[in-house]
């Protein structure tokens, strides 16, 4: 008995072990850079595939704009622009989607567009009488996450790419803002009354990450899918923070004197775009970011748990003669069944 309890005993260590070895740290900002610097607002930025562009909402001499910056030459090139509100932009395999005013002014609401990059122009996705936004791609570009608005609140929905099999995900009939897909498109992640939450593909599992006075929104994720940063108001303005997905080893990333929102993780996971206010203006940063796994401690109790003492050996040794008398029982009871057969 004793060597049974032992060897659960180092079971239990060694699972606790694996798991302390693939542990990380939370995600630290190890530098900030400016990217935009305009006395127009600029907002809302999404990166590129392949990290080098990001999009990112300005609000021009005119009305809105949509503008690509290389973060490497800080070239710009305005792709969208007009004299309605164009913003939201998402940037995937299949184009850059974005969210537009019906241009009409009787009949004024949102839309969902997507900017073809081969074709080099824009087309409507969405034609509801009500508003559609909030577009974002899914992590292979075939499907898009969306609000749309149902009565007097939004409800999250999903079509194709094609705009084919639109589904309705939610019925809350409350305020939910920015969902966004996780890295392997089996969880959402999505702000509700001022918290955040995450719920399956399908809208069950819904599970609440966040829960205090504060409004927390706009959440983000890592592309292992082990974190989501999001923007917190905890602490008397936007910060952005970063937790797991279960909602514990909250720890904030960016925190100045003013509002940081709106943050997207490179594909790399080596950076993040935010939205700051830091310079009385709106302008996008990005953070090079640093992840950092646990030391893995040296297991230093697991010689003293392998016992190899003569209780144990005892243990070990009547255990086999228990096993071999009864296989011995087991064959004399076969024998005299031959036996009494034969006669």
């Amino acid at each position: 008995m004793k060597f049974i309890e032992k060897t659960i005993v180092l079971f239990l260590i060694l699972m606790v072990f694996a798991q302390s070895a693939t542990c990380e740290n939370p995600p630290k900002a190890t530098a900030q850079f400016k990217l935009t610097n305009d006395t127009a607002y600029e907002y809302d930025a999404s990166w590129s595939p392949d990290d080098s562009s990001i999009i990112y909402g300005k609000d021009g001499m005119y009305g809105s704009e949509l503008w690509i910056l290389n973060t490497e030459t800080l070239h710009k090139k305005l792709l969208v622009q007009s004299t309605d509100w164009v913003g939201e932009a998402d940037w995937g395999e299949n184009g850059i989607l974005y969210t537009s005013q019906y241009s009409f002014k009787r009949d004024r609401h949102l839309d969902i567009w997507i900017y073809d990059m081969i074709e080099k122009r824009s087309r409507q996705l969405s034609s509801n009488k009500t508003d559609q936004k909030n577009p974002s791609w899914n992590n292979d570009s075939t499907k898009i996450l969306y609000l749309g608005r149902v009565n007097y609140d939004y409800e999250i929905w999903t079509m194709n790419a094609d705009t084919s099999n639109i589904t309705q995900l939610t019925f809350f009939q409350t305020i939910v803002k920015t969902p966004v897909w996780s890295p392997d498109n089996n969880r959402i992640a999505y702000s509700s009354d001022g918290d955040i939450w995450i719920m399956d593909a399908d809208a069950f599992n819904i599970i609440q990450l966040t829960d205090d006075e504060f409004e927390q929104k706009d959440p983000t994720w890592s592309p292992d899918g082990n974190w989501i940063a999001y923007a917190s108001y905890e602490i008397g303005n936007f910060d952005i923070y970063v937790m797991r997905p279960d909602g514990t080893d909250k720890s904030i990333l960016i925190n100045e004197s003013r509002d940081q929102t709106d943050p997207d993780w490179s594909h790399d996971g080596d950076k993040l775009l935010y939205t700051s206010y830091q310079d009385l203006n709106k302008d996008i940063w990005a953070a090079a970011i640093h992840i950092e796994p646990k030391p893995i401690p040296t297991p230093m109790i697991l010689p003293t748990q392998i016992v190899v003492d003569v209780d144990t050996k005892e243990n070990l040794s009547m255990m086999t003669m228990v096993a071999a008398g009864f296989g011995i029982l087991v064959l004399l009871l076969f024998i005299r069944k031959i036996i009494k057969g034969r006669r």
